[in-house]
């Protein structure tokens, strides 16, 4: 069959038509930058602030001991320069200065008091009276003394007091400064520092 010219050119805008037609459809389905969702990738990130160094590692804070200088004189066993953890009282002071002596004046003595960095601690002398007396007054008692009491006396500490006084309300009075050797925590070594401290 002769195909006139009118059909070529029929079928010619026919196909251009198709081919219109398929890259319009081809365009649509393809989604345009910027348009629709938003892919993951191209989302802003949020950081949060967090304790972690340049290198990713976790920030570690310096926790230094602190310690200060105190100098101690006067009536105590051991005078001198002595370094003490901070807070350091006048307790810790004397006690670090291996206790005081015998004829130790302790009434104008705060030993709760905080010291500050060069504190000069000086226990003063007492000469008045015969010496047994002074060194009575001096030994804290152990079946009169309170625990504020038996904690001046260098080795007793605030539970260790408070086992004494315990101690004696259910025992009754110390009949002799070796029974001190019952409390539970008192052994050998802190009896011997302690006996000479103290009285019935």
């Amino acid at each position: 069959m002769k195909v006139t010219n009118r059909k070529r050119i029929g079928i010619i805008v026919c196909l251009f038509l198709l081919c219109v037609c398929g890259y319009y459809l081809i365009i649509a389905d393809t989604p345009m930058k910027g348009d629709g969702d938003v892919s993951q990738s191209d989302t802003p990130k949020i950081v949060k602030p967090s304790e972690k160094g340049d290198r990713g590692g976790p920030v570690e804070k310096e926790t230094k001991a602190t310690t200060i200088l105190v100098y101690v004189t006067g009536a105590v066993e051991e005078p001198g320069l002595y370094e003490l953890q901070s807070p350091a009282t006048v307790k810790s002071a004397i006690e670090a200065s291996k206790g005081l002596l015998p004829y130790a004046d302790v009434n104008h003595l705060h030993l709760e008091d905080t010291l500050e960095e060069s504190a000069h601690i000086h226990v003063d002398f007492n000469f008045h009276g015969s010496p047994e007396e002074l060194l009575r007054k001096q030994n804290i008692s152990i079946n009169d003394g309170s625990e504020a009491d038996l904690q001046k006396v260098s080795g007793i500490g605030p539970k260790m007091a408070k086992k004494i006084v315990d101690y004696r309300q259910e025992h009754g009075p110390f009949k002799s400064l070796e029974e001190l050797r019952q409390v539970k925590g008192i052994g050998p070594a802190l009896y011997k520092k302690i006996v000479e401290k103290v009285r019935l």
